[in-house]
């Protein structure tokens, strides 16, 4: 939440008329490009839309920083160092009106061990408003 009040305050001090984002897309690439340079220095690496659901989006990163840093135990190869990204997600989109349950999956590749997907399921108020804003 604190990320989001800042980058409001940022955006009301460089703009003459800063917006605050009601449709899901675009929120959803502010928080793919400008949250995550805001928290990490970089923008995420991409985004995707799930085409089994139609209420699942997610977040890649390749490379995540709390990923780096912190050596999981063996015992405990399941425990996603990147939670706390997925809740930072969860606090920003919670706090723009888009509520939505956000997980951290590992989906390692060859290239990319330490890939991280931030899976993000809407909740069906979040859908059946961007289909009266449509």
């Amino acid at each position: 939440m604190r990320v989001l009040e800042l980058m409001t305050w940022r955006a009301e001090s460089s703009s003459k008329a800063p917006k605050r984002e009601i449709r899901f897309l675009p929120a959803l690439m502010s928080i793919h490009t400008q949250v995550w340079r805001a928290v990490f220095g970089r923008p995420a690496d991409a985004i995707e839309k799930s085409v089994e659901n139609e209420d699942e989006y997610m977040i890649i990163d390749n490379d995540p920083l709390p990923e780096r840093h912190i050596s999981v135990p063996r015992d405990m190869s399941q425990l996603s160092c990147s939670s706390f990204t997925a809740g930072i997600v969860e606090a920003v989109l919670d706090g723009l009106g888009f509520p939505a349950r956000v997980t951290a999956h590992n989906t390692p590749t060859q290239q990319y061990p330490s890939r991280t997907t931030i899976l993000i399921k809407l909740e069906k108020s979040v859908l059946e408003r961007e289909e009266i804003v449509k």
